[in-house]
């Protein structure tokens, strides 16, 4: 790698401005780096390199988003550091590099070049990458004020070493057969003045897993393999190294998914591993259980460290059974229980749009809550363990919003005093019924007994189009999202017009400090009012920031044949003030699946935070037309904003809208209605 490496950083530096490069980090800074094919580690101090490898100067390499200091020439005294030698490993013996801190072992890898064969194609690239302390040879103590840098070497044929600071991570290597080198009894290498962590996009999902003919029926449609689409995603409480993302896998053009995909890390998101939980016949279900289709993926953690997903599972051909279904993992994700059904129709289109929330204040208690259809009406249906997920109550309805009217994409969120929260949306399903609205309800007893509704603000989406084409994207314009902080904040946002008048959708957000019980007025937050934002999503940091995520359509082009797109960050310390940075793109959103003839990669994204970074996993269309789109890990650390990404926000004034726009209105929400129906 490394000539080649170092000829296209050349290249990259004069043209760092790729699509999907995360800023540079400060100088003296040794960043990460993850291969997910080669399954390969790497760390570079060098500004060009790391700009090469995140302008994807050569192909399969992302950050992992981990860091630590070095210093990039000797410190002055007293501070003693040593030079860290770098090797190039050829591709006989790995396609890798190797790095040591030690004048002992640097000088015995070079007297071994050109007279061992083990060491045969070794290339010393430079004596000094950079400087690093020392620890203690004998006991392994970094100097204080610092912290140990690990070094875990793999074990394989293709020999690679990993470099990390993090001993849940060390831990979790050498639990994969890696060996940790270096001196003392924990096997410190080197160690660095402090551990960072660094933005990163990392690439989560894959090609399929699932096998050729795995639903075992002649379904009609369109099956895009290899494409991933509406992400969950969730950290582990009692271990935020351990995350859990799912997806729907292999998306059918008419409705479902071939299975649910999933994946977990143990390093904070930097690498993903991926599994199954068998909640379709591809996926690994059996029985009744065995569906042709999943839809709808959601992922939770209890806060001791048990998982929960939950789908929607269907058939199409065999039968009309669809169900509620709940999958667990005491594991991290690695393996995953039997399906668990919780509420079973034998019609569609029956169940709809879960989710499940485990409690954060109360390991025993999850909830599950969804949506029944009914004809023109959807009450909001609810199921919970006191168990741990051993056992389930009997589903039942909790809120029935009245004929011609149904609830969609209700979520539970937990208070810090665990009062929970329900959010749904509360639509007509006909023409000339009451407005749409974003409503909450709550329950002070684990969900025995529920509140009125209590109304956040009208819901006034009229859907995405391609400007262009007029081409339709399936978005989130009947739903919206929710998150608790640990204040007891709780921030919504969602897609709606009112802030252009009816012509297109920006990105609204509310907050609520006393419980949901009042609201703020809508404030349009996305950065570039002037064009179209969907499927917004919300996280609170454990410092009280609030982040949205979001798409939008700055970038496009009058050019027909592609829609530009990006992703972006919009980012609030009082719900009042925001700036935004861009996460992603630009992609072209025209090269995304095709559902009932529109552009989809998910009714919504998965959003969460790992202390004071946000977690963002979300779909991203491909030009490869055999794999239409990859659900990719954005990890946001904490910046300082910079007045150009300030955002001029807008209130709302409260005005009703105009008859006509009403009109767009109900019309563009029962159109979203009727597409979930068709194609779930």
């Amino acid at each position: 790698m490394s000539k080649r490496l170092l000829a296209a950083a050349c290249v990259a530096i004069a043209s760092h401005a790729h699509a999907d490069s995360p800023p540079l980090p400060p100088s003296n800074t040794a960043i990460e780096f993850h291969h997910q094919g080669f399954d390969h580690y790497f760390i570079t101090s060098l500004l060009d390199e790391i700009a090469a490898l995140d302008a994807g100067k050569l192909t399969g390499w992302s950050r992992t988003g981990r860091g630590f200091s070095i210093f990039g020439v000797p410190p002055p005294a007293p501070v003693s550091a040593a030079p860290v030698c770098r090797f190039y490993i050829p591709p006989e013996h790995g396609d890798s590099h190797f790095f040591s801190a030690s004048a002992a072992e640097c000088a015995a890898i070079r007297g071994k070049i050109g007279v061992d064969p083990t060491y045969s194609g070794y290339i010393e690239e430079t004596p000094n990458a950079f400087y690093a302390l020392l620890p203690d040879l004998a006991t392994g103590a970094c100097p204080p004020s610092t912290v140990p840098i690990y070094r875990l070497w793999n074990q394989r044929a293709d020999s690679n070493h990993r470099y990390t600071t993090d001993p849940g991570i060390k831990a979790y290597m050498q639990s994969k057969n890696y060996v940790a080198e270096g001196y003392g009894p924990g096997a410190v290498a080197m160690c660095t003045t402090q551990a960072l962590l660094v933005d990163a996009l990392v690439p989560t999902s894959g090609t399929t897993m699932f096998t050729p003919g795995c639903q075992a029926v002649t379904s009609v449609g369109t099956v895009y393999l290899n494409a991933e689409v509406e992400p969950s995603i969730s950290v582990n409480p009692a271990n935020p190294d351990n995350m859990i993302a799912a997806w729907q896998q292999d998306r059918w053009s008419n409705g479902g998914s071939r299975g649910p995909g999933t994946a977990y890390s143990f390093d904070g998101g930097g690498t993903w591993t991926r599994t199954s939980a068998p909640m379709s016949r591809c996926a690994g279900g059996t029985g009744v259980d065995a569906f042709e289709r999943a839809s709808d993926p959601w992922v939770t953690f209890s806060p001791d460290g048990t998982a929960y997903q939950a789908a929607l599972g269907f058939n199409s051909v065999a039968n009309s059974e669809n169900a509620i279904i709940v999958s667990r993992s005491t594991d991290g994700g690695r393996t995953w229980s039997p399906a668990t059904s919780l509420r079973r129709d034998t019609v569609l289109p029956g169940n709809d749009k879960e989710s499940i929330t485990a409690d954060a204040t109360d390991a025993r208690y999850v909830y599950a809550v969804w949506d029944r259809l009914v004809g023109n009406n959807a009450p909001t249906w609810f199921a919970r363990t006191t168990d741990g997920g051993a056992t389930w109550e009997a589903a039942r309805s909790i809120y029935d919003p009245g004929p011609n009217r149904q609830t969609i994409n209700n979520i539970v969120v937990v208070l810090p005093d665990g009062t929970l929260v329900l959010f749904f949306s509360e639509l007509p399903t006909i023409e000339g019924g009451a407005p749409a609205t974003l409503r909450i309800m709550r329950s002070a007893d684990k969900g025995a007994t529920w509140s009125a509704p209590i109304t956040i603000a009208d819901l006034q989406t009229v859907g995405t189009i391609d400007p262009d084409t007029g081409v339709g994207i399936r978005d989130a314009s009947a739903i919206g999202a929710i998150a608790a902080g640990a204040d007891g904040t709780l921030a919504v946002t969602w897609q709606d017009s009112r802030f252009a008048g009816g012509a297109y959708d920006g990105i609204a957000f509310s907050r609520s400090t006393d419980g949901g019980l009042t609201w703020s007025a809508p404030l349009r937050i996305n950065g570039f009012p002037s064009v179209r934002a969907l499927i917004p999503s919300v996280a609170i940091r454990a410092d009280g920031t609030i982040g949205v995520a979001y798409y939008d359509f700055r970038s496009n082009t009058p050019d027909p044949a592609t829609l530009p797109t990006d992703f972006w960050l919009a980012t609030s310390t009082d719900g009042v003030t925001w700036s935004e940075r861009r996460l992603a793109g630009s992609f072209d959103y025209a090269k995304a699946p095709l559902v009932g003839g529109r552009y989809f990669l998910g009714d919504y994204i998965g959003m969460t935070q790992a202390g004071n970074s946000f977690v963002v996993a979300f779909g991203r269309p491909n030009a490869d037309a055999n794999n239409r789109s990859d659900i990719v890990t954005s990890l946001a650390r904490p910046f300082p904003p910079t007045v150009s990404a300030n955002i001029t926000t807008e209130s709302d004034a409260g005005a009703s809208p105009a008859p006509q726009t009403r009109a767009k209105i109900d019309a563009a929400i029962r159109d979203a209605v009727r597409a979930r129906r068709r194609e779930p």
